[in-house]
């Protein structure tokens, strides 16, 4: 059987949700069914997890900047070698160099995963860009997203996503698993998220001062992000908690807490919940982007207001938590695994070429 010429292209290896989806698709996805092309634009420091990998080929652009117009010149003539059955492009910039570079007959899958389009706040270029791809975005094959709340927001801007499928994030169940118990006797709050407005820290502090008042709880902060929004944060706080920034083993984090919480306005496919869940944690999240959808009957979902958060970490540190986290780490398994997410890509692959 002739493989499947198929060329996997994102603009850096850098550390970010998509960046680790998209790695993991590029060291799972069946090398018996597809010949695979690796392409960036600018490496990154995940670079290694690919270029080592012998069963496909990469190749770094080595993009000299925004405005570095020779790279796509490269990328069209690298297209034209392969030429590929089908190009499956992440995110932004490269799903418009794909657009303009592929061959004629290739198959163009985009991958669309924002929930948070207002690219106005992150300036001129980048706003430019997503109007871009909304242009031509009814002439693509098909577009994948990880979340239905990405496909709603899109078509809420004026993409065209009729051709839109969803495929959940995969979760490394064999990284993000229960290695120990905490030794901390007191039951430990956390939440591993960047500060940012969107991520709710303001009332994740509101209630977090009631609760001090009622239980005797820790709470830990892996993440780093806007200065503005950390002090904030911290001077609504009547109570100290602990700030451990951003951290690589993030698995140890999550097995040094009892409780995840969420407290986003806005989000798409959370990694955070599902990726504590897979190591028996229990979740209390806002109901936003497809957050309900990955906790299931798992954990609390609120609405994303201080008294409502409040109200259900309250009504989890009640419950018995521990049993929750290993029925969340099932819901992980049977859901949201590496393997259905190499699956259920490949599923979508398929059927652009049948």
């Amino acid at each position: 059987m002739q493989k499947i010429k198929l060329v996997l292209a994102i603009r850096s290896l850098n550390i970010g949700g998509a960046e680790r989806q998209f790695i993991e698709l590029v060291k799972n996805i069946d090398k018996n069914i597809f010949d695979i092309l690796v392409i960036t634009m600018y490496g990154g420091v995940q670079e290694n997890e690919i270029s080592c990998l012998k069963e496909i080929r990469y190749i770094n652009l080595e993009k000299k900047g925004r405005f570095d117009i020779k790279s796509y010149f490269k990328y069209k003539k690298f297209l034209k070698q392969f030429n590929p059955d089908v190009i499956y492009s992440f995110l932004g910039e490269m799903n418009l160099f794909s657009y303009w570079a592929k061959p004629k007959n290739t198959k163009l899958i985009w991958g669309l995963r924002a929930s948070d389009t207002n690219m106005a706040k992150y300036g001129k270029v980048s706003e430019f860009l997503f109007n871009l791809q909304k242009k031509y975005s009814k002439n693509i094959d098909k577009i994948i997203s990880n979340s239905n709340k990405a496909i709603l927001t899109h078509k809420e801007y004026g993409f065209f996503m009729d051709r839109a499928v969803v495929v959940y994030n995969g979760i490394d169940v064999n990284r993000f698993k229960k290695i120990k118990e905490k030794n901390n006797k007191k039951i430990v709050i956390g939440m591993a998220s960047r500060f940012d407005v969107i991520k709710g820290y303001d009332i994740f502090a509101k209630a977090l001062n009631k609760l001090f008042k009622e239980f005797d709880i820790e709470v830990k902060i892996a993440g780093d992000g806007d200065k503005k929004i950390k002090n904030d944060f911290l001077n609504i706080l009547e109570y100290d908690v602990e700030l451990l920034g951003d951290i690589s083993d993030i698995e140890r984090f999550y097995n040094d807490i009892d409780i995840l919480i969420s407290a986003s306005y806005m989000e798409g496919f959370s990694n955070s919940i599902a990726e504590a869940m897979a190591c028996e944690v229990a979740c209390v999240v806002t109901d936003v982007g497809d957050s309900k959808v990955i906790v299931g009957d798992t954990g609390i979902v609120v609405k994303p207001n201080e008294e409502e958060l409040y109200k259900g970490i309250k009504t989890m540190l009640n419950l018995d938590y521990k049993s929750l986290g290993k029925k969340a780490r099932q819901r992980v398994i049977e859901n949201f695994s590496i393997e259905k997410m190499i699956n259920n890509t490949q599923k979508e692959i398929l059927k652009c070429v049948e």
